[in-house]
C-alpha cells in the first residue's frame, strides 16, 4: 500500500512539473514578439520635402536626395518586421549621397557634417534592431528624425542666409 501511494505521489509530481514547464517555456522569439507588440509607436515628425528650396536652386534632378526623403517617409510607418530592411535601404541612399558630389550650392561643411550625423544615427538604429529593442530603438529613431530634420532645415536656412547676404551686398 505504501508503495502505491509513493508511486502516485511521484506521478503527480512529474505531471505537475511538466505542466509548469509548458507555462514558463516561452522561447526567445516569443519574448521578442511580446517586446515588439509592447513598443509604443512614437510620434516621428518629418519635415516636409523642401520643394521651394529644390526649385529655387534648380535641383530637381538631384535624385539622391529625393530617394533619401522617400526612405525616411517609409521608415516613419514603423513596421518593426521590416525595419532593418528599411534602415539598410536608408543607409545605402545616404552613402550614395555622401560618396557622390553634392550640388555646388550645398558643398559646404555644415551640410556635409549634418548628413554625416544622419548616417551615423542610421547605423546606430540598425544596431538597435538586433539588440535592445525595447529601450533603445525608439529613442534612436526619434534622434534620427531630429537629425534629418536638422539637415533639411539647415539647407533651407542656407537659402535664406544667401538671400540675406545678397541683399546686404546690393545695399552697399
Amino acid at each position: 500500500m505504501l508503495n502505491r501511494i509513493f508511486f502516485v505521489l511521484i506521478l503527480v509530481t512529474v505531471f505537475s512539473s511538466c505542466n509548469n514547464d509548458k507555462k514558463k517555456g516561452k522561447t526567445a522569439s516569443d519574448k521578442n514578439e511580446i517586446l515588439l507588440d509592447s513598443l509604443s509607436s512614437p510620434n516621428l515628425e518629418l519635415t516636409d520635402y523642401p520643394k521651394e528650396f529644390i526649385s529655387d536652386y534648380q535641383l530637381e534632378d538631384w535624385e539622391g536626395f529625393e530617394k533619401l526623403h522617400q526612405s525616411m517617409e517609409r521608415l516613419k510607418e514603423l513596421n518593426f518586421d521590416g525595419i532593418q530592411v528599411d534602415l539598410i535601404a536608408l543607409s545605402s541612399h545616404i552613402k550614395k549621397l555622401r560618396s557622390g558630389p553634392l550640388p555646388r550650392e550645398l558643398e559646404i561643411p555644415q551640410i556635409k557634417s549634418r548628413l554625416k550625423v544622419v548616417e551615423m544615427q542610421v547605423q546606430k538604429a540598425r544596431y538597435f534592431t538586433q539588440h535592445y529593442k525595447a529601450d533603445s530603438l525608439i529613442p534612436s529613431l526619434s534622434l534620427l528624425y531630429q537629425y534629418y530634420n536638422g539637415f533639411i532645415l539647415r539647407m533651407v536656412a542656407l537659402q535664406s542666409e544667401n538671400q540675406e547676404f545678397e541683399s546686404k551686398g546690393d545695399r552697399e
